[in-house]
């Protein structure tokens, strides 16, 4: 059975298991000021890149040094709350990547095994730390029992 943490009926983007570039897309438009058609093709690709940058553990100071780049590149007068912007964006990719994580650890096998009940730890231990010959010889002195 495989476990859901979303629902298509949730009331935002993050429950109802939407991806995160998109979101980033269109915060980068009303940073930028740019909201043409022409303008989606680079906002798309510059939205993958800082969720791809999010996914490896960029920083916010980061995300906002690729902002000043894209900018740059673009001829935009860089906007103020820079720092605003890409603190934003990070948050937008993480929460996503973050319910990824989530969403792959419920329906990890350890999760899914829940008919597996574990020794008890005296059991554990003794199956770790003694001999086969002394391991046996426990369990005739507790079958003495």
């Amino acid at each position: 059975m495989k476990l859901s943490m979303t629902s298509r009926h949730a009331s935002n983007w993050v429950d109802r298991g939407e991806r995160p570039a998109p979101k980033v897309q269109r915060t980068l438009a009303f940073f930028f000021d740019r909201h043409d058609v022409a303008d989606q093709a680079w906002l798309s690709d510059a939205a993958q890149t800082i969720v791809g940058m999010v996914e490896a553990d960029a920083s916010e100071v980061l995300i906002a040094g690729y902002l000043k780049h894209l900018a740059r590149e673009h001829g935009i007068e860089f906007p103020a709350r820079a720092r605003l912007a890409s603190v934003a964006v990070w948050h937008i990719a993480k929460a996503a990547l973050v319910r990824d994580a989530a969403v792959r650890l419920l329906n990890s096998d350890v999760v899914a095994r829940r008919d597996h009940v574990p020794p008890p730890l005296s059991v554990w231990l003794a199956e770790r730390l003694l001999t086969s010959e002394e391991l046996a010889q426990l369990g005739d002195e507790q079958g003495e029992t």
